[in-house]
């Protein structure tokens, strides 16, 4: 179970207290010596990693004018800007400011997500609760959120359109007939109720990003394609009249395959493999509001990219803390 006010761990400290049985005890013993690491108040590490990925500033008048300043009760370094007076640490104005757990909890965290976990699991990992989970979820996102604005594929690309349904409580009323009782009944067919995601790759790298609801539609599809892929390059993919008026506008030429047939799933194989491990990503996210889609989809495309590149997992969460150290908290609402 994951860690809360009233959480099982509690109740084993109790009982690892009043426990006489001796293997029980030492059962006991090696959980909670587990469970402390990740909560012991052990700032340094905190301090370690934001001196090596964040200069030292003042949050108020970002000046470097500034003299170490005693410390604070947990024992962080603290520091007296000479311009504004103010008083800062290293993490002050950063994602993890005034944080309570551990800096071991958060790479069991972020290394479980990063590989293919759910976030209840990494909760449970991390020995935290499912609402600090939540709150470090957003600040992921939060790094997140401008991570694909640089990503360009050129060359041989391939593309295509993928769907997410919608959240049940947004679903199309239908009122059957014969029965008072309304009921959702999601229609056949791509309609509104799906989410429109265009997705592509060249092998290297990849992004994908929501175009609108129900059908692709050609200008949504062009403000993305103008992003993300070079001009003159050749799209791979099937019969989309969506993406003529990108291709025209872009200079990009483009083969076709007619869906659903064996020459598709031959050539589409790595846009069609992208898509997959995308729903099964998603699927290990399900019940999320669609309202986060994008930053889901944000994760999803720093996950596979960066395995293809470093295909180290332990390198791609330290680049990951890294980006969050990188940060500042102004402007984060976790509540």
């Amino acid at each position: 179970m994951s860690q809360t006010r009233n959480s099982s761990y509690k109740k084993l400290f109790l009982l690892w207290e009043s426990s006489e049985d001796m293997f029980e005890k030492e059962v006991l013993g090696r959980i909670l010596t587990d469970y402390l690491k990740n909560h012991r108040n052990e700032f340094s590490a905190y301090d370690k990693l934001l001196h090596e990925f964040r200069k030292p500033e003042c949050p108020e008048c970002h000046s470097n004018n500034f003299i170490k300043y005693g410390k604070n009760r947990n024992g962080t370094l603290r520091y007296l800007c000479k311009e504004c007076g103010k008083t800062f640490n290293c993490a002050s104005d950063t994602l993890f400011f005034s944080s309570k757990v551990n800096i071991v909890a958060w790479f069991s965290f972020l290394e479980c997500l990063l590989n293919g976990t759910s976030v209840r699991s990494a909760c449970i990992t991390a020995k935290i609760s499912t609402v600090t989970g939540t709150a470090w979820m957003k600040k992921i996102f939060y790094t997140l959120r401008n991570y694909q604005e640089s990503i360009v594929l050129n060359e041989t690309i391939w593309i295509d359109e993928t769907y997410v349904h919608e959240d049940s409580s947004k679903i199309y009323l239908l009122e059957e007939i014969g029965k008072i009782k309304k009921v959702r009944k999601q229609p056949r067919g791509i309609s509104r109720n799906k989410i429109c995601i265009l997705i592509a790759t060249d092998k290297a790298n990849s992004f994908a990003e929501i175009v609108c609801h129900g059908r692709p539609q050609r200008i949504p599809n062009y403000n993305i394609c103008r992003k993300h892929l070079k001009t003159g390059s050749h799209l791979i993919g099937d019969e989309d009249s969506s993406l003529t008026y990108a291709a025209n506008k872009m200079n990009l030429t483009r083969t076709m395959y007619k869906s659903n047939t064996e020459e598709a799933y031959r050539n589409l194989e790595p846009v069609d493999q992208l898509c997959a491990r995308l729903k099964f990503f998603i699927d290990k996210h399900r019940g999320f509001k669609k309202e986060l889609l994008q930053d889901y989809l944000n994760l999803f495309i720093l996950i596979d990219n960066e395995k293809k590149t470093d295909g180290d997992l332990y390198k791609v969460t330290i680049k990951l803390l890294k980006l969050m150290c990188e940060q500042a908290k102004s402007g984060l609402d976790i509540n």
